[in-house]
């Protein structure tokens, strides 16, 4: 039998919507026949165990996705369900660990620990022996990336590497526009006056200091409020001029992470993204209908408000989007 395919074990009320991102990832690169994700991947009708081992034993690699609460969840009972023995997320780990010519990838995600042997039942103590991988929300692109070049250790990619670089990059830059094709002749002309006009102030130096230096005060200051903004705190979202829901977002030296809440503040999205100057660039997943989108917002008020798009490629979305600061 050929191990070619990459099997994704996760506890549901663990780190559901992180596999769910994963496996998207992952399917870029190496294939969506290659990736497994029970909740999609499994057709009606087939008996869920039988389906399971079987593909366990066809994969070449199983990544245990482990939250902080992978260990804690427990049954009605009040008892650890991994202490259980008909605990499926127990199982799939016991099965991978005894598949010969299995790699078993232990994968920390967000804020999880390393788990010690202590903390694991006797059939799957050596987890706590593997090396770890781990995903974080800010570095979300660089972690995939990371994992995703060890695996093509293990097993081939099927996509071009272009391709998967556009997993991991921002959009390209529009085509050239007529300035950036004929700005050295403008630049050129701008000099010539430049110089024309520095001997005709001449005689006006005192004048020109005073105004100079009043006009670099307002530029320096201008550049600390670019340099400055913030994203920090809670955003009003407003979906083609409707208000829906609210960002929560936290901001990192090397990157941004948010969550999403509708107006009963229940947690309906969350992403991660990047600032660059005055331009907000953020991935967005909504776990619910397993839909991912891209927002691409601009400031030009030092970052008091965000206009922009919202793309839904999958769903065929395209619409305005802007983020308003909400009151304290």
């Amino acid at each position: 039998m050929q191990k070619n395919k990459i099997f994704i074990s996760y506890r549901q009320s663990d780190t559901q919507s992180e596999a769910s991102r994963l496996k998207e990832n992952l399917e870029d690169i190496f294939g969506s026949e290659n990736v497994f994700f029970d909740i999609e991947t499994l057709e009606p009708g087939l008996n869920f165990a039988e389906a399971i081992e079987k593909t366990i034993r066809q994969s070449v690699v199983v990544l245990v996705l482990i939250g902080d609460s992978w260990t804690k969840v427990k049954d009605e009972q009040g008892n650890l369900r991994l202490f259980k023995e008909d605990d499926w997320v127990r199982k799939e780990v016991a099965m991978a660990l005894s598949m010969v010519g299995t790699r078993v990838i232990p994968v920390l995600v967000k804020d999880a620990k390393k788990l010690s042997s202590d903390e694991l039942p006797d059939n799957i103590k050596s987890l706590a022996d593997y090396q770890w991988a781990e995903l974080t929300i800010p570095r979300w692109r660089n972690d995939v990336e990371k994992l995703a070049n060890s695996l093509e250790k293990i097993i081939p990619p099927v996509k071009k590497e272009e391709e998967k670089k556009k997993l991991f990059i921002p959009p390209p830059p529009p085509a050239k526009s007529w300035w950036a094709k004929n700005y050295l002749w403008v630049l050129g002309i701008f000099v010539v006056l430049l110089i024309i006009a520095s001997f005709a102030n001449e005689e006006n130096t005192d004048n020109y200091v005073e105004q100079d230096t009043s006009q670099n005060f307002v530029s320096g200051e201008d550049s600390q409020i670019t340099a400055a903004i913030d994203v920090h705190g809670s955003w009003v979202v407003y979906f083609n001029g409707e208000l829906i829901s609210t960002f929560v977002i936290s901001q990192y030296p090397d990157g941004i992470e948010f969550y999403e809440y509708d107006i009963t503040n229940k947690n309906v999205g969350n992403g991660s993204g990047f600032l660059d100057g005055n331009q907000l660039n953020l991935d967005y997943y909504y776990p619910e209908e397993d839909v991912t989108g891209k927002f691409y917002l601009s400031t030009n008020n030092g970052g008091e408000s965000w206009e922009g798009r919202a793309s839904f490629p999958t769903v065929e979305v395209d619409a305005n989007i802007s983020l308003r600061k909400s009151n304290p």
